[in-house]
């Protein structure tokens, strides 16, 4: 899709809520339709995730994770001055949350492509402040303009596309926050310092982690506070955090090793629960 089309999308995401779901959905269908071979894919995932229906719900269905996936877009399109994202959170969520901030250490927030999860950003950016986000670059430089920009109505910068490391590095030794996804591995972050394999899905769970935002912790002593977001049935967006930990050599850090496990630990969970929820396509065929 060029700028224009998430131009005219954004338009239409804008039209009133139940009318512009309505479109969004169609689209989904009409995707889902015309594309047979990836419809099978990812039937596969949730077979994998194991995935039954629940108390007479039907069985989640790759139709399913389209139109949740055409929900996310929308959300994050119709975003605006005056429409920020509404995001809830327990008071467990709420509760680590403070905790982290209240730490006054650097942070690296940690997620994946879980729910509406640029709407997520938007939204929680009213309360943890500005935010840079590590984002895999679009292949098309019209399409990443556009999404900078969207990001950045909400003050969610999106980290320099020319040295991302170094900015990134800079920002974290400056006391910030950057937002990275772990579930998909960013030719951004590829540097001598920061080369390390992403865990293979298929032998260690369900979703695979690129361990490179964790070097970047580890090299500037700053916390991993890792999150999920879904889509509730209301049109609210969900988020539930992980307790922030820090890596070795810093002073009670934890060992590479066990904040793998932790993670894989937490992201899974969170897909087995909302498996319609996640979109790594590049993670289908796995």
């Amino acid at each position: 899709m060029t700028d224009w089309g998430y131009v005219l999308a954004a338009g239409a995401a804008r039209l009133p809520r139940p009318l512009s779901e309505t479109v969004a959905i169609a689209l989904a269908d009409v995707y889902t339709w015309t594309h047979p071979g990836r419809v099978r894919a990812i039937q596969r995932r949730l077979r994998r995730a194991g995935s039954p229906a629940h108390g007479g719900e039907p069985r989640p269905t790759a139709r399913e994770t389209h139109r949740a996936f055409a929900r996310a877009l929308r959300d994050f399109l119709a975003s605006g001055p005056c429409a920020r994202p509404r995001v809830r959170l327990d008071e467990e969520g709420r509760a680590i949350l403070r905790e982290a901030r209240a730490s006054g250490t650097s942070t690296v927030l940690l997620s994946g492509h879980f729910g509406p999860w640029e709407a997520a950003l938007q939204g929680l950016s009213a309360e943890i402040g500005n935010v840079d986000a590590l984002a895999r670059a679009h292949r098309l430089p019209a399409v990443e303009r556009f999404f900078d920009a969207r990001r950045a109505r909400f003050g969610v910068r999106t980290l320099s596309t020319r040295r991302p490391v170094r900015a990134a590095l800079a920002r974290l030794r400056a006391g910030g926050w950057i937002a990275a996804l772990a579930d998909r591995a960013s030719d951004r972050l590829t540097t001598s310092k920061t080369r390390m394999p992403t865990t293979d899905s298929a032998d260690s769970g369900l979703v695979p982690l690129d361990t490179r935002p964790l070097l970047l912790a580890r090299r500037t002593s700053a916390q991993i506070l890792a999150g999920v977001a879904w889509r509730d049935a209301d049109g609210t967006i969900e988020v539930r955090f992980h307790p922030a930990f820090t890596l070795e050599p810093r002073r009670g850090g934890i060992a590479m090793s066990q904040a793998l496990d932790r993670l894989q630990r937490f992201f899974d969970a969170h897909v087995r629960a909302h498996p319609t929820q996640w979109f790594d396509w590049g993670a289908w065929a796995r």
